[in-house]
């Protein structure tokens, strides 16, 4: 009780001020039209900002669960858009059996949660595991790039190598020409890959797009990689190629797993023949 009333001595000022200025208040609103108007705008003003403020605030921290939804709603369109492009690629005699009309890829969202680019040897964490049903060698990818492999799932989180390491190299191909070679990482730059393998007889520019090749079962065919920035030839009959990436690694925060729904099929296929 003391210390109240200790606290009441020390304000005592502030709340006599507090009272005479609702009292002003009150008496200039009931005083006039005119001033009775411009209080109650003010007070409006004043209740829009706090609205304002309020709602952007809102707003902030739903930003997180939006970006999720969002990432998912990518995921899906992403597998229905692969679905119609390799359905429209598929010969005309075999569109009539069932896996002509089924989708060969689906996507996974998932969220970065570790990730490394300044060592040769380059791996991120994702936030998805064996409960979302990801397993190891697949793909990972954004929008405008190939991110990584998947080499090590727990339940809940994978460990990626990244296509920032110098121990992993991917296939790729000249969206103009379609001639295709091996695309990795030296270590130098992390805005920059070689792709090997071209012959020289090929027609390259600086400004060709650079795109997934689709020959093995990580990844889809045409995803865009980057540009074309520097070639030389090397090695007696074949280029190599310097690749501006189009994905920035340093900014990356959601992606895609890729699983390839008959990929124990095929990996069974290409295993048998190399007995032969």
């Amino acid at each position: 009780m003391n210390t109240f009333y200790r606290l009441f001595l020390r304000l005592r000022v502030f709340f006599v001020f507090l009272i005479l200025e609702i009292i002003t208040l009150v008496l200039l609103s009931n005083s006039s039209y005119f001033q009775q108007a411009t209080v109650v705008g003010n007070i409006r003003l004043v209740k829009a900002r706090i609205d304002g403020i309020w709602d952007n605030g809102i707003y902030y921290f739903s930003l997180k669960k939006t970006n999720e939804q969002l990432a998912q709603e990518n995921a899906e369109l992403r597998s229905r858009l692969q679905y119609y492009q390799e359905k429209s690629n598929t010969p005309v005699e075999a569109t009539v059996t069932d896996s002509a009309d089924a989708p060969v890829y689906s996507y996974v969202s998932a969220r970065i949660v570790a990730n490394s680019v300044n060592t040769l040897h380059n791996y991120m964490t994702l936030n998805v595991g064996s409960q979302q049903g990801i397993e190891p060698d697949m793909g990972v990818i954004v929008h405008d790039g190939i991110v990584g492999l998947v080499v090590t799932v727990y339940e809940h989180y994978s460990l990626v190598k990244s296509l920032l390491n110098v121990n992993w190299q991917v296939s790729a191909k000249l969206a103009g020409n379609g001639f295709f070679g091996s695309l990795y990482w030296d270590g130098k730059d992390d805005r920059e890959v070689i792709l090997t393998e071209i012959p020289q007889h090929v027609a390259v520019h600086v400004g060709d797009t650079v795109i997934s090749s689709g020959l093995s079962s990580i990844f889809p065919s045409d995803i865009p990689i980057g540009t074309v920035n520097s070639y030389q030839i090397k090695g007696g009959n074949f280029y190599e190629i310097t690749v501006s990436l189009f994905a920035d690694f340093r900014k990356m925060y959601a992606v895609h797993v890729v699983k390839h729904l008959y990929r124990d099929e095929r990996k069974t296929l290409e295993a048998s023949k190399r007995y032969e």
